[in-house]
C-alpha cells in the first residue's frame, strides 16, 4: 500500500506547483494593470479577465492540495465532542463519501457545460469560455482522487494521509 501515499504526494506537490504558478501570474497581471493605470492612465482590457481565469485555477487546484493533505477547515468531532476513535473514524468515512459524491456532481456538471460554452468567447481575450470550466473539472477530479485515497486508507488501516507539517493537527500529535 505504499503506492497510495506516493500518488497522494505526487498530486499534492503538483497541485502546489500549479497553484503557485497561477498565483505568480495573477500578481504579474494585476501589477501590470496597476502600472498601466498609473503610468498611461489607460487600463489593460485583458489583464482583469486573465487574472480571473488564473484565480479559478488557483482555487480549484489549490483545493485539491488541501483535500489531499486534509488541511481544509473542519470540525474535529473526536476533540470537540469526546468521541471514541472508532466513532470518529465512521464519521470521517461518511464525510469523505459525501464529499466524493458532491465532487462527482460538480465534475459531471463541469463536464456537461464545457461543450455548451466552448464556442463562446471571453470579450477581452477572445479565449473560449470553456477555459473557465476546465479547472473546475480538473480540480474536482483531483479532489475525488485525493479524498478516495484518504477514504481507502482510513477504511483499510484507520490511517489518513497527512504528510504536512503545515497541518496544525500534526503539530499536536
Amino acid at each position: 500500500m505504499k503506492l497510495l501515499p506516493a500518488i497522494a504526494e505526487l498530486i499534492a506537490r503538483g497541485a502546489v506547483l500549479v497553484a503557485g504558478i497561477a498565483l505568480a501570474i495573477i500578481l504579474v497581471l494585476i501589477g501590470g494593470q496597476i502600472g498601466s493605470r498609473i503610468f498611461t492612465g489607460e487600463s489593460l482590457s485583458w489583464s482583469d479577465e486573465l487574472a480571473r481565469l488564473f484565480f479559478i485555477y488557483l482555487v480549484f487546484i489549490g483545493a485539491a492540495e488541501a483535500s489531499m493533505r486534509r488541511t481544509h477547515i473542519a470540525v474535529d468531532l473526536q476533540d470537540t465532542f469526546g468521541l471514541s476513535e472508532s466513532v470518529d473514524r465512521i464519521f470521517d468515512l461518511v464525510r469523505m463519501a459525501i464529499c466524493i459524491a458532491v465532487l462527482a456532481i460538480i465534475a459531471w456538471g463541469a463536464w456537461k457545460i464545457i461543450p455548451v460554452v466552448e464556442s463562446m468567447q471571453r470579450p477581452a481575450t477572445r479565449l473560449s469560455t470553456a477555459w473557465m470550466f476546465y479547472p473546475i473539472l480538473v480540480g474536482s477530479v483531483l479532489m475525488i482522487v485525493a479524498t478516495s485515497i484518504n477514504f481507502f486508507s482510513c477504511l483499510t488501516n484507520g490511517e489518513i494521509y497527512r504528510k504536512s507539517a503545515k497541518n496544525p493537527h500534526d503539530l499536536l500529535e
